[in-house]
């Protein structure tokens, strides 16, 4: 990827990947299993190779690096991370090449789960992915900022956390000049808004939002990348331009994949459409 040139950025989300084993593991198709599948089939070769089909998308595009924000599994079991990692080596893409962060359902099994999986099955995708706040990922033109906003709840509940070190340390990294010049993309699963009741935002939302849109509001060239609503999410602060941007969710694809795309040319990150 040439600094200079332009570097293409893939974003997929909410992959659900199950075990096709389930019976490996102490959850198998468990009533938590079924009730957080609800409204989605339990298929797992079909979410493996929806997942296939996105990145063999991506890359027949061109893409640089691929961005995975959350719900990469169904439920955290080490199975599920064990199947996921066999699908991104499969892809036959560089674990180099990837960003993954964790949703709420990545750590639905244990408040280890992330720890687990990135000392584990995920090792190889662990130096480009979120761990210890204030991590910069040098993708080409941009710096991609990957923080885990998990913490361990029933499956009843599928809210995400953002502390204060984590916050502290955009704030830092985004008013670092010698990071500015670039786009800064903060990665995370769930999105900054602020849900419109405190019950509604206590089960959903992201606990400790206020504090980084304020930050977003600050720093122009500070982004996020989302996913959790199933849906594209362009939302413009201030001056005009999008710049928390959502992607929709893999294990919904149907007929063909819809891959999220964005360019960073010249400091500016545009975005480059669905590709299918």
């Amino acid at each position: 990827m040439d600094i200079t040139g332009t570097t293409r950025i893939a974003h997929l989300s909410d992959a659900h990947v199950l075990d096709p084993r389930p019976s490996r593991t102490r959850a198998g198709w468990s009533m938590q299993v079924r009730f957080l599948s609800f409204g989605r089939p339990l298929d797992a070769i079909g979410r493996r190779q929806k997942l296939l089909r996105s990145l063999d998308t991506a890359r027949r595009v061109g893409a640089d690096h691929y961005v995975l924000s959350g719900d990469l599994t169904e439920i955290g079991t080490p199975g599920e991370f064990e199947t996921l990692a066999e699908i991104l080596h499969d892809s036959r893409i560089d674990p180099e090449r990837f960003t993954l962060v964790p949703g709420n359902h990545d750590v639905y099994s244990s408040a280890d789960a992330w720890r687990w999986a990135l000392a584990g099955p995920l090792a190889p995708f662990a130096r480009m992915s979120a761990g210890e706040p204030g991590k910069i990922v040098e993708v080409g033109g941009a710096n991609l900022m990957p923080i885990d906003a998990t913490f361990h709840q029933p499956v009843t509940r599928s809210a995400g956390f953002i502390g204060e070190e984590a916050v502290r340390a955009i704030e830092l990294r985004a008013g670092d000049m010698s990071l500015q010049g670039r786009p800064l993309l903060v990665v995370q699963h769930h999105p900054p808004f602020v849900r419109k009741t405190s019950a509604l935002h206590w089960l959903d939302g992201l606990v400790g939002a206020t504090r980084l849109m304020h930050a977003l509001e600050s720093f122009k060239h500070l982004f996020v990348l989302h996913g959790h609503l199933h849906s594209i999410v362009n939302r413009a602060l201030g001056c005009g331009v999008a710049r928390i941007l959502g992607a929709t969710a893999v294990c919904e694809d149907r007929d063909a994949p819809r891959v999220r795309l964005y360019d960073i040319r010249d400091g500016q990150l545009q975005s480059a459409g669905l590709a299918s």
